[in-house]
């Protein structure tokens, strides 16, 4: 499978594959270290989900969204106490050394990527956060092999495209060569219950509270609103049919579970319950949450095909957000209110 000698963290590495970038590549990297956590127990224990929204002529498509908290991997140390050390490297050639020495002594790192500049990908759009593991390299040190959560096999890629893809000066988003590893150690350093109740109220507070990743932006349920009140505009933008395209495939294509990351959630509440019993009275709610997502997703799709803007679909993709903001806050303001006893 591998061509010439590697580095000895590949041989050993789990790979398996999964519904989404960050929480299959950390839950693939806990179990290289002997955790071995389901994926939809690291999403919810990472407080997953989220929502932001933003406009920006100096991107494609101009508008987009996104369903996934910014600080994933932050968000798991923190509510679980695992020892995962997280970083960012300014220099780029620092970055590429320290990634070797890490996969010279047989620690998988993850890494934060833009698929746009990872040829495998064979994509045309950028993008950027999208989280992948390193695991290894070629003997003659010019190959790296990524292991990447659709993929089943490990990818090759040179180490000068996955420089590019960590942390590009040519795209508006940069990854800023930012990685973690789990070297230190993978168990959780707090009982479940209480991991899972740290989670849930952190959660509540990314969708109710401002994100210090994203300053004097709304996020969270004011995004959606926002963005609710904001998609019959989107009929004016020069590229509507591309962000109601790319609107369409972040809630049921790009590494979303099929319903914007929602049904990933419901299953960490159903497996989390016995831990917390008051979970298994929300895991319903979580799911019918799903469900509306996918039926939001649709009139962006109806739209993308469209050889001419239809004003009405995107007011109903509108309409159907700003019910969905009603349902998770509603959700959210229980999750948080649950108590340990």
């Amino acid at each position: 499978m591998y061509a010439g000698a590697v580095s000895a963290s590949v041989a050993s590495y789990p790979h398996r594959t999964g519904e989404h970038c960050a929480s299959t590549a950390l839950r693939n990297v806990l179990a290289h270290h002997g955790n071995p956590l389901s994926e939809a127990m690291v999403f919810g224990l990472a407080s997953g989900l989220g929502f932001f929204y933003f406009a920006n002529d100096n991107l494609s498509p101009t508008r987009m969204f996104h369903g996934r908290t910014p600080s994933f991997e932050a968000n798991f140390a923190a509510n679980t106490g695992v020892a995962l050390a997280l970083r960012e490297e300014p220099d780029d050639a620092r970055a590429e050394q320290i990634l070797r020495e890490l996969l010279d002594a047989g620690v998988p790192v993850l890494l934060a990527t833009d698929t746009f500049y990872l040829g495998y990908h064979h994509t045309t759009s950028h993008f950027p956060g999208h989280t992948c593991v390193a695991v290894g390299y070629d003997e003659a040190g010019d190959r790296v092999w990524i292991a990447d959560r659709k993929f089943p096999e490990p990818q090759a890629c040179s180490f000068a495209e996955l420089r590019r893809a960590r942390n590009a000066p040519d795209h508006p988003i940069r990854c800023a060569n930012r990685y973690a590893d789990c070297a230190a150690g993978a168990q959780l350093a707090r009982p479940l219950a209480h991991a899972v109740a740290a989670a849930l109220q952190r959660t509540a507070r990314g969708m109710f509270e401002p994100l210090p990743e994203f300053p004097g932006m709304p996020t969270g349920i004011t995004a959606m609103r926002a963005l609710a009140a904001d998609f019959a505009s989107w009929s004016a933008a020069p590229d509507w049919s591309w962000a109601a395209r790319f609107g369409y495939q972040v809630i049921v294509k790009r590494g979303a579970a099929g319903t914007f990351f929602r049904s990933l959630y419901g299953d960490f509440l159903r497996e989390a319950a016995p831990a917390l019993p008051a979970l298994a009275a929300l895991a319903p709610r979580m799911d019918e949450i799903a469900r509306r997502w996918v039926a939001l997703a649709a009139p962006l799709e109806q739209q993308s095909e469209r050889e001419s803007c239809d004003p009405e679909l995107f007011a109903e993709a509108g309409r159907r957000l700003a019910e969905l903001a009603d349902l998770e806050a509603a959700f959210h303001r229980d999750a948080a209110a649950l108590s340990l006893a």
